[in-house]
């Protein structure tokens, strides 16, 4: 078993201030409705609400977040007799929730189209004006009446949550479907210090001038209602920077110092690569229920084993990975029998049929494979097609070969899952545009997501890697992980929002001697 690097960081704590106010598209618990029409919590999936989910247990937390599921609008009928917020039902989360309901069509307008059909495939180069059907009266209309509802309710709520006590809070919001809410919410509360982190990519600003521009200006206009916008990488960061510099007029920007200043006010454009918390992906692997997964795994296993763990959608580009694993085996014969394909397929926003025509794909692709190259013996790729992050986090401790090759990624955090939790020292195949590139590149071997030749090199390289080279990798890459964990991530950001908030203090000092106010 491979030597373990402990790092013992104290929980991250605000400075002066005593609350701290979470919001997000997503909330961290899930309810869902049981037969008797009782309802049950369930931890929330997504890496957004993996990350944060620690917060809780440090200090004095209210998430708020939208209802996305018909439990959830049915919590929030209930909460509304309780001052509107309900605590946590889950056992490691010790925080309140507040979460926001629209109206369905609305929620879909926000989440569907212009979050997910728009927002999400620009931010990942894959929005192609060629091929965009969305009428330019469709796109008002969903932005009009579903994104800025959606932004304006969830500002109303956290302005709620800011008033509810007079101890003075800290917003942090999360990621690309609150970009309007930060301006809202700073014109009520302009004193108020509040941060963003954004989890998916930030591009090249002529991507953006793709989209209307009052949607745009919107957007960049929302946003610089923070104090600090947290990026995944400097790239992002400096991306945001040249679209700041040229869409907001007058916007004074220090590309040095990373700051926009516009009409009065101060934005620091930050990176703060994500993570995982390293100790918790190993208490799942460890636990009772990761040991019943791991032995329903172990029979699947080959003389050389090969997984992905993805959501299922285009960004993952699933499809090529199968196809450059079809070329590995056509290519080498000698390992019919002896490679095996373990593929954790997680189902992602099925509701639209972009998604669900991609599911098929894969799905159609797999079969073919398996029929091309298969026998009574031996099925070269096994898929699990649900969401048991438990299954997978266990199935990682064996592969020899992790393809993580998605055409694009914020962060990607199943390349930092895989070599902490991996007992093999297997080799982590990466591509260079995901964004735990930046940390894990030594650790890993590199490809194009677009070359299938290049992917099936890789592939093969990685699984004939001598065995020294195979440990030095896998160290690499899981201390990489153990150096930059969750901790890490959120210590920064707190880091920096204590530094605004001495700033604040200092000031009122300054204005009122004996401390008061």
């Amino acid at each position: 078993m491979p030597s373990r690097m402990k790092i013992h960081t104290p929980p991250p704590q605000l400075s002066h201030a005593r609350r701290l106010i979470i919001a997000s598209n997503r909330g961290p618990v899930e309810f869902q409705l049981r037969q008797d029409h009782s309802l049950k919590g369930v931890r929330g999936a997504g890496g957004m609400v993996t990350a944060l989910i620690g917060a809780g247990n440090s200090m004095d937390v209210t998430w708020v977040a939208m209802a996305m599921t018909e439990g959830d609008r049915l919590a929030v009928q209930q909460a509304k007799q309780s001052g509107g917020w309900i605590q946590s039902p889950l056992r490691d989360q010790k925080m309140a929730l507040h979460y926001v309901s629209i109206a369905k069509n609305a929620y879909r307008k926000y989440y569907e189209k212009v979050s997910n059909e728009i927002l999400w495939f620009l931010q990942h180069y894959l929005y192609d004006p060629i091929q965009s059907s969305i009428p330019a009266s469709k796109l008002q209309d969903a932005w009009e009446n579903g994104y800025c509802v959606a932004n304006q309710a969830i500002a109303e709520a956290v302005n709620a949550e800011i008033e509810r006590e007079n101890s003075i809070p800290v917003v942090m919001l999360q990621d690309y479907h609150l970009y309007l809410a930060p301006a809202l919410i700073r014109q009520r509360h302009p004193t108020i210090i509040m941060q963003q982190f954004i989890h998916i990519p930030w591009p090249d600003v002529r991507c953006w001038y793709y989209l209307p521009s009052y949607i745009v200006q919107a957007i960049y206009t929302g946003l610089v209602g923070n104090d600090i916008i947290g990026f995944q990488t400097e790239r992002d960061a400096r991306n945001f920077l040249e679209g700041a510099n040229t869409l907001l007029e007058d916007a004074e920007v220090d590309f040095e110092e990373g700051i926009v200043e516009w009409r009065g006010h101060r934005t620091k454009a930050r990176a703060y690569p994500i993570s995982i918390s390293v100790d918790d992906e190993r208490r799942v692997v460890q636990s009772m229920a990761g040991r019943r997964a791991a032995g329903r795994i172990q029979p699947l296993l080959n003389e050389h084993t090969i997984m992905r763990v993805d959501r299922m959608e285009p960004t993952k580009n699933i499809i090529r990975g199968f196809q450059a694993y079809d070329l590995l085996l056509e290519e080498h014969p000698e390992l019919h029998g002896k490679a095996t394909f373990l593929a954790f397929l997680v189902p992602s926003r099925q509701t639209l049929p972009a998604y669900r025509r991609y599911s098929s794909e894969v799905m159609a692709l797999v079969d073919q494979i398996n029929e091309k190259y298969g026998s009574e013996d031996w099925t070269p790729i096994h898929t699990f097609f649900d969401n048991d992050r438990t299954r997978a986090l266990a199935a990682m401790q064996y592969y020899d070969v992790l393809l993580v090759n998605p055409i694009i990624d914020g962060m990607n955090l199943v390349a930092k899952e895989g070599p902490v939790v991996n007992e093999r020292n297997g080799v982590l195949v990466l591509s260079r545009t995901a964004g735990a590139f930046q940390q894990l590149g030594k650790g890993s071997i590199p490809t194009s997501p677009l070359d299938v030749v290049e992917i099936a090199e890789a592939l093969y390289k990685a699984l004939m890697l001598p065995p020294q080279e195979r440990r030095v990798k896998a160290t690499l890459a899981r201390q990489a992980v153990e150096r930059n964990n969750l901790q890490v991530w959120l210590t920064r950001q707190i880091t920096d929002i204590n530094e605004l908030l001495e700033e604040v203090y200092a000031h009122r000092e300054v204005r009122s001697p004996a401390g008061v106010g």
